[in-house]
């Protein structure tokens, strides 16, 4: 384990809702990830439901998108020092992005490639196909109407170089959507999206999760969308846990107060509970 210059936290475990389905998804045991001597993130145990939209919350640096790559993999040679296994249903998390059972979206996806947007949603498909296959026609006919969910279907021949920062944001999610996978993660997905369209995704996440019961992990900044939109919420300060739970278990004043050292109220509106 690693030296700490961060304050503890008291970890917070509540249970999400009782008499639904709690299957557990992810388990992380003794993960401490380290640059140095500075401690990134360090989490003794933490599991996580299936068959939830789950948020991770917390201020700037807290470690949140540090915890996803965690479970991703991405630190492997990138001079972190990293310990702790990761297992989900009970495999090796490596076992499991091997078969790529798990769709990501970044903060900052590429668009380098000269692609069309069509060409660029089907490299969602590869993972599941031969090196000399190419996408079929029902994954051409599934593209045609994902673009069409997110606005996106007028630009079907459009350069992807060509799109503003709000219609790349969305084609990213349309491209893992296309990998059809269980589990997918995605870090600040928010990200140069009006609030329209930030709406539209987080109700399509959620009933993905609801409806087709996809697990869904997902870093947010917005407090509000966090509490209207999840299943469960996960807390983190300084690298480490400071509450998991549902949103209204963990999302009070007064906790959130203290961890992001600025005075937070949670007013109850007729749409649901508004963060300032």
């Amino acid at each position: 384990m690693f030296n700490s210059t961060a304050t503890a936290a008291t970890t917070t475990t509540i249970d999400y809702h009782e008499h639904e389905d709690n299957t557990e998804l992810l388990r992380l045991q003794g993960i401490h990830i380290a640059h140095g001597a500075k401690v990134l993130l360090s989490v003794d145990s933490l599991t996580l439901p299936s068959h939830k939209l789950v948020a991770f919350i917390g201020p700037n640096g807290a470690g949140k998108s540090t915890l996803l790559h965690a479970i991703l993999g991405q630190h492997t040679g990138s001079g972190l020092k990293t310990d702790g296994q990761i297992s989900v249903h009970g495999q090796p998390i490596d076992e499991v992005m091997r078969h790529g059972h798990i769709a990501w979206v970044g903060q900052h996806e590429r668009f380098e490639l000269p692609l069309t947007v069509l060409d660029y949603v089907l490299l969602g498909v590869s993972p599941n196909l031969a090196w000399y296959q190419r996408p079929k026609a029902q994954h051409v006919s599934q593209a045609r109407r994902l673009l069409e969910d997110f606005e996106l279907c007028h630009l079907l021949s459009a350069r992807v170089q060509t799109l503003s920062g709000g219609e790349k944001q969305r084609l990213a999610i349309v491209r893992a959507l296309m990998q059809d996978t269980h589990i997918m993660m995605l870090d600040e997905p928010t990200n140069h999206l009006d609030i329209r369209h930030q709406r539209f995704l987080l109700t399509y996440l959620r009933d993905l999760a609801r409806r087709q019961h996809k697990s869904i992990l997902v870093v947010l900044h917005d407090l509000t969308h966090a509490h209207r939109y999840a299943d469960a919420v996960v807390l983190l300060h300084n690298g480490q846990v400071v509450a998991q739970g549902s949103p209204n278990a963990v999302m009070n004043s007064e906790q959130l107060s203290a961890v992001y050292d600025v005075d937070i109220k949670a007013h109850q509106t007729e749409d649901g509970v508004l963060f300032v």
